[in-house]
């Protein structure tokens, strides 16, 4: 163990060891303004229950975030347990004005929001950006909830732990009405 405050010099080795154990859910973030519109694969969190908000963290080189701040809204689609491909081809660079299209994902709109989701997820979710937080490599949004779809029966989720995808295992506890099991 390092002491408190100290790290090895290479911070991506602490990345790899330290936060890839960290099990996180796959999403696709996604964003629009005018025509051009961008994805990219990454994870999400909530922060906040009321208001509804989740945090995202996108690279601010990325044509993503650049659409992000242009437009104050972004989506983002969690990803099922079947869907690493969705993953893999959000995360690639591609060519154009749409990269949704470019790459051969298929869309949903929101009535209010402009950036589109991937269509056939368990769960879409679009957000109007409340906060925004330079942190280290990436650029920290957080959005305020303003639309969701929910597919009715949704799949278990795609979750990325120790640098690749996993399943997640089975229940431990019945669902708590009131929150986190205590």
């Amino acid at each position: 163990m390092t002491a408190r405050g100290s790290l090895p010099g290479d911070r991506f080795a602490v990345a790899r060891e330290v936060l890839a154990e960290l099990p996180c859910p796959v999403v696709v973030i996604g964003a629009g303004a005018g025509t051009e519109r961008s994805c990219a694969t990454g994870t999400a969190m909530y922060v906040s229950f009321s208001p509804p908000a989740l945090a995202i963290a996108v690279h601010p080189g990325s044509r993503t975030c650049r659409l992000i701040e242009s437009s104050g809204e972004f989506s983002i689609s969690l990803l099922a347990e079947d869907q690493a491909e969705v993953a893999d081809a959000a995360g690639r660079s591609a060519p154009g004005d749409d990269k949704f299209a470019t790459v051969g994902l298929q869309v949903i709109e929101s009535d209010g929001a402009a950036p589109p989701a991937v269509d056939g997820v368990p769960l879409a979710a679009w957000c109007r950006v409340t906060h925004r937080h330079p942190v280290g490599d990436h650029i920290v949004f957080i959005g305020e909830i303003v639309d969701h779809r929910r597919a009715p029966d949704p799949a278990p989720p795609l979750l990325r732990q120790r640098r690749r995808y996993v399943r997640r295992g089975d229940w431990l506890s019945d669902e708590h009405p009131d929150g986190y099991p205590t």
